[in-house]
């Protein structure tokens, strides 16, 4: 673990808050029908290009180990921003006990799966 680039699994982590973050300003009801469900899918998408993209590109020696924690630092930094977002917007959903287990799990699998796709391209480019 001491060979992962923590900087840039935690830029990788907080980058996926733009997600939450445009539907927190509203931006996805603002464009109408395309908002919803189309914007945010839009958003995941490019997300998880931009994250195998980076992870093949800056040459990750563990991909897979690197975006699985990736994937788990989104989930807790989600979680936190919920918690935090409750104290000051009366629209901010409580997650259920179970989600503290499942966000970070299903983050962390999401992740995992990037990083197989990320090894995977890495070794056509040699």
């Amino acid at each position: 673990m001491r060979e992962l680039r923590w900087p840039l699994i935690a830029l990788l982590a907080l980058s996926g808050l733009i997600r939450p973050v445009l539907s927190i300003a509203g931006v996805y009801d603002e464009l109408g029908a395309f908002g919803h469900p189309w914007a945010p899918l839009l958003v995941t998408l490019l997300l998880a290009v931009g994250w195998v993209a980076v992870a093949v590109l800056a040459r990750i020696h563990q991909p897979v180990l690197t975006l699985t924690v990736a994937g788990l630092g989104y989930g807790l930094a989600a979680i936190a921003l919920n918690l935090v977002l409750r104290l000051f917007l009366e629209s901010a959903e409580e997650i259920p006990p179970p989600g503290y287990v499942a966000i970070p799990a299903w983050n962390a699998l999401l992740g995992a799966v990037l990083g197989a796709v990320a090894h995977g391209l890495q070794r056509l480019r040699r």
